[in-house]
C-alpha cells in the first residue's frame, strides 16, 4: 500500500499518538547530572613564633599541640602552615640551640609550609639553610639527632641579585579533598630595613602584593585550584582577636594595602609581621593573623565547590591557653630536654633588683624606663673599651619587659629575653649637626608602622613641640648638660643593627671610625651587676614634648 495512502496516514498517526506518552514517561525517568557537595577545607596557621616553646601565659609548643590536634580531630580535611618568623629573637631556651628545637617540633607538628620571615635572616640565608636541610658542623648539632626542618621556607619575591633567580621556593601544591592546592609565601619588602645589611647582602626584596599577582598565570597553568597567600606583612588593628562581623574598623597598615592589590585568584590571606590577632575581611576576602609567640592559633574555614571557588569563608582565632587545656606529653618532653641542655647558661645569676622596667614608651615618640636602662648600659660599656659620649638603642630590639620577682634574682635568661639577637655594639663618630637630624627623624610624621623611637642615655636629653597645624620644633638638645654643638663631633655606642642603618636610620650609616666594642647582652649584664643605682635613673623624661 503506498506510503501516502489515507489508511497508512491513519496507522501512523494512531501509533505516534500511542508511543509519545511511552516516550514522555521514560524521559521522566531520567535523573539530572548529581550536584558535587560542597568541600569544607580547614587552614591552621601561626606566626611570629619566634622561638617560643617553653610554657608561658599564653603558647608553649606542648599547649599548641595539644589545641592543634583537639580540632584537627573534628576536621577530616586540614592543614598546618606558617606566616614567618617561626625561629629568631627566641628566648634562650631555643635560641642557645639554635632553634633547631623549635624547627624540630614544628616539623612533628606537621607543619606544610611556611612564608619566609625577616627573622628568619637574622643570621643569613647560609644558616638558614644549614638548619632547613639539618646540616651540622663536625661537632654535631647543638640540637641531639636534629635533621633539618621537614617543612619548606617560602619566598616568591627574594632574589639573588647576582643571579636574579630566586633563593626560596615560591609555593608549594597540596592535593587536598580532591583539589589541588597552592600555598604561595611571601616575607616583607621592608626586609632591608630590620634586618643587619651583611645578613641579606646580595639579595633583593620585592613588592608582595606585584610578585603575587604575577604568579597566578603560572600557578593556574600548573592546575592550582585554589591560591592561598601566606604573606609576612600585617596590618594594626586595637579591636578584639575575633570580629563577628569581619569588619574590623580602624584596621590599618601595609598589609590592607597589599589585601586590596592582591589578584583575587587568591581565596585568603594569612598574614604576619605585625605581631596582632584579628580575623578581617578587606573587600570580602579573609586576612588572618594569629597574634604571636604562639599565644593563639588560627583556623581559617573555607567552604567550596568541586573547581575551587570560595562559597563561603569564616575564621576563628583560638587562645592557646594552659589553664584549660592539657600539655601535649610528646611535646612537653621536648621541653624538657631543651631546657635540660640550657640550665646552665640560662641560670646564670646577675643581679639581685629591687624594681623592673618596662619597655612602653611613657608617651608617643617618647622614651620608655627599659630603654633607658639599655643605652645607659651601652654608654657605660663603651666607656671602658674604648669611650663614647651619648648610648642609643632601638625600641624594636627590645623584646621583653625586665620582670623583677621579690626573693629571685635576675638571671641571664631575663637579660637574653630582653635582647635576644645577639647584636655586637659598635661606636662611631658623627657631628653634632647629624645628631641633631637623627632627633628631628624620630619626631613626627613618621610613615604608618615606621620604626619606634630611639631610646637614649641619661647624659642626651631633648624636648619638643608641636602646635595644632604646624610643625614639630625641637626647642633644646643637650648632652651633658650643655646645648648641643652642632660644630663638634660625638662619639656614639648603638647595636649594629641600629649602627648599620636599621629602621631607617641612614645618617648612621655615615659614622666615621667605627669600632665594635662587644656584645649588647654583655653591656646589659655587666651594668645591672656592676652598679647598684642602674635602676635609680630610668625613669622617663628624657624626652619630653613641651
Amino acid at each position: 500500500m503506498p506510503s501516502n495512502h489515507p489508511i497508512t496516514r491513519f496507522w501512523r498517526a494512531a501509533l505516534h499518538v500511542a508511543v509519545l506518552p511511552v516516550m514522555l514517561a521514560l524521559a521522566g525517568c531520567v535523573t539530572a547530572p548529581a550536584v558535587a557537595p560542597p568541600i569544607e577545607l580547614s587552614i591552621f596557621s601561626i606566626n611570629d613564633f619566634h622561638g617560643h616553646i617553653q610554657p608561658q601565659p599564653a603558647g608553649g609548643i606542648e599547649y599548641l599541640a595539644t589545641v592543634l590536634n583537639q580540632l584537627r580531630d573534628k576536621r577530616p580535611h586540614q592543614v598546618f602552615v606558617g606566616a614567618g618568623d617561626l625561629i629568631g629573637a627566641s628566648p634562650q631556651m631555643s635560641a642557645l640551640l639554635k632553634d633547631e628545637p623549635t624547627l624540630s617540633a614544628l616539623g612533628e607538628l606537621g607543619l606544610v609550609a611556611t612564608a619566609l620571615g625577616n627573622h628568619e635572616l637574622d643570621h643569613g640565608v647560609q644558616e638558614l639553610l644549614r638548619k632547613t636541610h639539618g646540616e651540622c658542623p663536625s661537632k654535631g648539632c647543638d640540637w641531639p639527632g636534629f635533621k633539618g626542618a621537614t617543612f619548606p621556607y617560602l619566598a616568591a619575591n627574594m632574589f639573588d641579585t647576582a643571579t636574579g633567580k630566586r633563593v626560596l621556593p615560591s609555593h608549594v601544591m597540596k592535593h587536598m579533598a580532591g583539589l589541588k592546592i597552592a600555598f604561595v609565601g611571601v616575607v616583607t619588602r621592608d626586609t632591608p630595613k630590620v634586618v643587619v645589611p651583611r645578613s641579606i647582602a646580595g639579595l633583593r626584596f620585592a613588592d608582595e602584593a606585584d610578585t603575587l599577582n604575577a604568579l597566578v598565570p603560572e600557578l593556574h597553568a600548573a592546575g592550582a585550584q585554589v591560591l592561598v597567600a601566606l604573606i609576612h606583612e600585617g596590618a594594626m588593628y586595637d579591636g578584639a582577636a575575633n570580629d563577628p562581623s569581619y569588619a574590623c574598623p580602624g584596621l590599618k597598615g601595609r598589609g590592607v594595602d597589599i589585601a586590596k592589590r592582591l589578584d583575587p585568584a587568591y581565596a585568603i590571606i594569612i598574614s604576619g609581621h605585625t605581631h596582632q590577632a584579628y580575623t578581617c575581611k578587606i573587600n570580602g576576602r579573609l586576612m588572618v593573623q594569629a597574634g604571636s609567640y604562639g599565644g593563639w592559633l588560627t583556623e581559617s574555614r573555607l567552604t567550596l565547590d568541586a573547581n575551587g571557588k570560595v562559597l563561603d569563608a569564616q575564621a576563628t582565632n583560638y587562645p592557646v591557653l594552659q589553664g584549660v587545656n592539657a600539655p601535649n606529653p610528646a611535646f612537653a618532653a621536648l621541653v624538657q630536654r631543651a631546657a635540660a641542655l640550657t640550665l646552665v647558661a640560662r641560670s646564670q645569676p646577675v643581679a639581685t633588683l629591687k624594681r623592673g622596667a618596662n619597655r612602653q614608651v611613657a608617651a608617643p615618640y617618647g622614651d620608655s624606663s627599659l630603654g633607658n636602662l639599655v643605652a645607659d648600659s651601652q654608654l657605660a660599656y663603651a666607656k671602658k673599651h674604648g669611650g663614647a659620649d651619648i648610648g642609643l638603642t632601638n625600641s624594636g630590639g627590645i623584646r621583653a619587659d625586665l620582670v623583677v620577682v621579690p626573693g629571685r634574682m635576675i638571671t641571664h635568661s631575663d637579660v637574653f629575653a630582653i635582647q635576644p639577637f645577639g647584636n655586637e655594639l659598635i661606636a662611631l663618630t658623627i657631628s653634632g649637626a647629624q645628631l641633631k637630624a637623627l632627633i628631628r627623624r624620630q619626631l613626627p610624621p613618621r610613615r604608618e608602622g615606621g620604626p619606634t623611637t630611639l631610646q637614649v642615655s641619661n647624659n642626651l636629653r631633648y624636648q619638643w613641640s608641636q602646635a595644632p597645624g604646624t610643625g614639630v620644633v625641637l626647642d633644646a638638645i643637650t648632652v651633658d648638660g650643655k646645648p648641643l654643638d652642632l660644630y663638634r663631633d660625638y662619639r656614639i655606642v648603638a647595636n649594629n643593627f641600629t649602627a648599620e642603618g636599621g629602621d631607617e636610620l641612614s645618617i648612621l650609616r655615615q659614622g666615621r671610625d667605627r669600632a665594635a666594642i662587644g656584645p649588647d647582652i654583655d653591656a646589659l649584664v655587666e651594668w645591672l651587676s656592676d652598679n647598684p643605682a642602674a635602676m635609680d635613673q630610668i625613669d622617663s623624661g628624657r624626652i619630653q614634648r613641651n
